[in-house]
């Protein structure tokens, strides 16, 4: 349980109330990704993810964290287009599944929530940085998608993410595991 003093909780309320983007530090919610077949030769990768970091760690990591929502929050709908398509591109070019032929199948098509969402997700991170450190708070995940094609069918392949998405918890019919920096990679079998 963690001590907040009695002057805030009154803050706490109003704020809980009135700022449905938070969450308690308790309900720390890990990058999740779930795989589904489609066919043999297609993959959905959906994803459950904690974007205003992971779009900070992709876009500008050596800025502040603050700096950047502030940023981002505050570009035009054409420039925070612009920066999410390649966000969209990076995550594709370090995302993949190597086929035991040799083959890769990229991660691509990488489908991010509205401008308008990620916004609002952006200013209130921001907002949330700007609070009491007493108060441990953070961003609720967003949904994201992605596909995967192979020019042929496949049964088993090798998982790699981009490292911004790290620690990464996967789930997919047959197994569960996690990617993080230590384990980068593990092998998926889809029979």
């Amino acid at each position: 349980m963690t001590f907040t003093p009695l002057s805030l909780r009154p803050w706490l309320m109003v704020l809980a109330l009135a700022c449905p983007l938070w969450t308690l530090a308790g309900d720390v919610h890990h990058n999740q990704m779930d795989i589904q077949r489609d066919g043999r030769d297609k993959l959905v990768f959906s994803m459950s993810l904690n974007l205003t970091h992971l779009l900070h760690q992709v876009l500008a990591p050596q800025t502040p964290l603050a700096d950047f929502l502030k940023l981002h929050a505050e570009l035009s709908d054409k420039a925070l287009q612009t920066a999410v398509d390649k966000a969209s591109s990076q995550l594709g070019d370090k995302s993949f599944m190597l086929l035991p032929t040799g083959g890769k199948v990229s991660i691509r098509q990488w489908q991010l929530p509205p401008l308008v969402a990620l916004r609002e997700a952006l200013k209130a991170h921001a907002f949330l940085l700007e609070m009491p450190s007493a108060i441990p708070v953070h961003v609720p995940p967003m949904r994201v998608q992605a596909q995967g094609h192979s020019k042929s069918p496949f049964s088993r392949a090798q998982l790699q993410v981009h490292k911004a998405l790290h620690p990464l918890w996967v789930i997919q019919p047959q197994d569960q595991f996690w990617l993080t920096d230590q384990i980068p990679m593990a092998i998926v079998n889809f029979e």
